[in-house]
């Protein structure tokens, strides 16, 4: 499937306030907007270019005065003022396009610590981000607990230009996927139908999908239950609204057309959607992928074979439903311990440690994390390229559980993972080969880095340096020779990376600031 810049992939999710997973733009949403979740509002877009200032940010350009920022030019393209207090302007990448809210006084909402909705899921304020803590591109723009008119502005991520202005009254602002991995914004209300005396009183909710130029993509409604917070039981993902249903989930296209249902085979089997991360797993999470990605969905199997049951992951068809793949089909690669079993009656070989993940699909091919031993025999994970045509194992290294992708496509770098007791530091690899290009060595006495994101081109790694209970600063490397470029940035100052335009940009308390990629 298409990556996002910064894509992190895990066979055992990270929490989604730490990390934003693949397929981790799916989100929950509990949405509405009217009709339409919106209106065009051609006057307001009007001022809004009208005040544009160099640039095209609006109002007066604001200078920055932070470090220079390796990968990227020196000076920003176009700024915009801080939205006050000690927050940045709050920004959704879409791609190509930036995308940001002004409330009913004209003042932009402020950057959205969305650790506070994942990790408190009824806590409905922003108190802006804690610029101690790892932070990722935000999923959230605006939550409140009631409607709230507001304005929204796509903006062109090169010059700031308003590209539309689209008036909303809506207490949710969040980003998720349409087809292919494309960037799109939902956006919605809740309204609640009061008792009338017999029946209960009914809150229902409805999310308006928004591509990157401000086009209605879609109107779904999604389900709720008020007493398990915000995100919890609906949810959008690459244009298919998941819903629960019995032990595994329904994928229905906002679209319209065929809806979907993962499968779920096996006795005691139950295969669950995590709303928070993206992901689904079976029981004890054995096996762990996206529902949709890269125009398929998923299928799980906890069949009871000689006594084992044998987790395993298939890949389905989405136009046609059609099964194109499966784990108990696959060559294990080397590396892989296998069950010891003397019986020549015996099915083929089994994964001893019987822990699987799909980690993306691109170019006719799939990528699969095996665990290779026992967790008492250590942590070592490979990754395997699988044709999806042939079936056929095209590559397979020693690799890590969880990854960060270059949206060059050609590098990867170890991630901290869910789980973790003493984090050591990162590694980084070529792909689809798995060749190390170098490796932060325990004992070494290195300062671990934890890697957050790499720019478009892939000639820098941003991520947080600081050992375990030390406070955290910036840091960014050349990924393929390890030579440090910039040190003891301010965590508000790694920027995030617009992956189409290779502009990289900040939000801070001074303000937002775009930088076009290194010349």
């Amino acid at each position: 499937m298409p990556q996002t810049n910064g894509d992190r992939r895990t066979s055992r999710a990270r929490t989604a306030a730490a990390r934003l997973t693949g397929t981790a733009l799916a989100l929950s949403l509990v949405l509405l907007t009217g009709c339409s979740g919106g209106s065009d509002d051609g006057d307001d877009k009007g001022d809004a270019e009208k005040s544009a200032g160099p640039g095209g940010g609006t109002g007066s350009a604001v200078a920055y005065d932070g470090p220079r920022l390796p990968g990227f030019a020196a000076k920003p393209a176009w700024s915009l003022p801080a939205a006050g207090g000690d927050a940045g302007p709050g920004v959704l990448d879409l791609g190509g396009t930036l995308l940001f809210a002004r409330d009913a006084s004209g003042a932009y909402l402020g950057d959205f610590d969305d650790s506070d909705v994942f990790s408190h899921p009824n806590k409905w304020e922003s108190t802006g981000p804690d610029y101690g803590e790892v932070r990722d591109p935000n999923r959230v723009l605006h939550i409140s607990e009631a409607p709230q008119p507001l304005t929204l502005e796509f903006r062109d991520a090169k010059t700031g230009e308003v590209r539309r202005s689209l008036k909303a009254t809506t207490d949710s602002v969040t980003l998720t996927t349409w087809h292919d991995g494309a960037r799109a914004v939902a956006v919605g209300t809740t309204g609640t139908t009061g008792s009338d005396g017999l029946t209960a009183a009914k809150t229902t909710s409805t999310a308006a999908l928004y591509d990157a130029g401000g086009r209605e993509l879609g109107e779904t409604p999604l389900p709720r239950t008020p007493d398990r917070g915000l995100y919890y039981a609906g949810a959008l993902t690459e244009g298919y609204r998941v819903e629960a249903v019995d032990r595994t989930v329904r994928l229905t296209p906002v679209d319209g057309g065929t809806a979907r249902t993962v499968s779920c085979a096996g006795d005691d089997a139950t295969c669950e959607y995590d709303p928070k991360t993206g992901l689904m797993s079976t029981g004890q999470r054995r096996a762990v992928a996206p529902p949709v990605l890269g125009g398929h969905y998923v299928g799980f199997e906890d069949p009871d074979i000689r006594g084992y049951d044998m987790t395993r992951i298939t890949l389905h068809d989405l136009a046609t439903g059609k099964q194109v793949w499966s784990s108990a089909d696959a060559e294990i690669p080397p590396g892989v311990k296998v069950y010891d079993n003397d019986d020549d009656a015996s099915p083929k070989p089994m994964p001893e440690a019987e822990e699987l993940s799909l980690l993306r699909v691109t170019d006719g091919k799939v990528l699969v994390a095996w665990k290779a031993t026992l967790p008492s025999d250590g942590d070592a994970w490979i990754h395997a390229w699988y044709d999806l045509r042939t079936g056929a194992l095209t590559e397979s290294y020693e690799a890590t559980e969880s990854v960060l992708f270059a949206p060059s496509g050609d590098l990867a770098a170890e991630d901290v993972p869910l789980v973790t007791y003493q984090y050591t530091g990162t590694r980084v690899w070529r792909l689809p080969d798995g060749e190390e290009l170098w490796a932060q060595e325990d004992g070494s006495g290195e300062t671990p880095l934890d890697p957050l994101r790499f720019t478009a081109d892939g000639s820098v790694l941003y991520g947080l340096a600081g050992r375990e209970g030390d406070a955290q600063t910036g840091l960014a490397v050349d990924p393929r020779t390890r030579e440090v470029l910039a040190k003891d940035l301010p965590v508000d100052h790694v920027p995030t990376v617009d992956e189409p335009t290779g502009y990289g940009h900040v939000s801070t308390a001074v303000g937002f600031f775009a930088f076009p990629p290194a010349s």
